[in-house]
């Protein structure tokens, strides 16, 4: 049996294909198991706040022990950092895992059915497997390194598009942009994108990597809300630019190359950069 790492001078160089093929396939598991936990209680469970007055129920936290125990079986070497239960350390430090299990809990608490459980497996910190599942939709986005980008079983591609003015580009909360410093840049966008839209959090993530929404600005995002959408969108042929960390977070300008790079200039001018975190 071939090893499931390659190493080169005893450090971690690369997970092989083969084998992300089968994590991706314990992240679907991973995934069910959270629908299987989170659609019973959609609409019929209480919401609660965190220290820092965003929302969360019951269902995030029992979404959140499924997966970390199906994560934990199929890589247990790997730690696990989750949006609701920290940061469980593994063997190996180079793998890491990270979840957000229902990332847009606003909407998920307010019974609309844009919201959705994000995964994604990270190398040294770049992401190599990421997942996006959207519950009420039915609507599953897969990406790893190297094999494409799918949703439910099927290849998609970015758009492609490079006029903004014909464009659909998506973004994320206004007090997202303002914790960023970025209001500027979302006022402007205002002001010069005929077609705007407020497809937020996963859902607008998974329609930018099936190419239906061009590009999309999301800032003041966790570790476990850029990861899953950085390999999707790249192994689906789009752009990723991750802005500069601002107080333990950071931002994504993501879609089409062209658009990306047009408004990534929207920005305060702090810069951004390609790929990494």
């Amino acid at each position: 049996m071939e090893p499931t790492i390659l190493r080169a001078r005893g450090t971690l160089r690369a997970v092989k294909l083969a084998r992300l093929e089968e994590l991706a396939r314990a992240a679907a598991e991973a995934s069910d198991r959270a629908r299987a936990e989170i659609l019973p209680r959609f609409r019929r469970v209480a919401v609660e706040r965190k220290q820092d007055g965003s929302p969360v129920t019951e269902a995030d936290r029992a979404a959140e022990r499924v997966i970390r125990a199906t994560l934990r079986e199929a890589l247990p070497e790997a730690s696990i950092l989750g949006e609701e239960y920290g940061d469980e350390v593994g063997k190996e430090g180079a793998l890491q895992w990270v979840v957000d299990p229902i990332d847009g809990t606003i909407a998920f608490s307010r019974g609309i059915p844009l919201f959705g459980t994000l995964l994604a497996l990270l190398e040294d910190g770049e992401p190599i497997l990421g997942l996006i599942d959207l519950p009420a939709l039915g609507e599953r986005t897969l990406a790893v390194r190297g094999g494409g980008c799918r949703r439910n079983g099927e290849l998609v591609r970015a758009s492609q598009e490079r006029d903004l003015g014909r464009a659909l580009i998506s973004h994320g909360d206004l007090f997202c942009f303002e914790r960023a410093g970025e209001r500027a840049a979302f006022e402007r966008m205002t002001r010069e994108i005929a077609m705007l839209r407020g497809y937020t959090d996963a859902f607008g993530h998974a329609q930018v990597c099936a190419g239906a929404v061009d590009a999309m600005v999301d800032l003041d995002l966790h570790v476990w809300d850029m990861a899953p959408t950085r390999i999707c969108v790249t192994e689906a042929g789009g752009k990723v630019f991750v802005t500069p960390p601002r107080n333990g977070k950071a931002g994504l300008v993501f879609g089409s190359p062209a658009l990306v790079d047009q408004l990534v200039g929207f920005l305060s001018g702090r810069g951004a950069r390609e790929g990494g975190s």
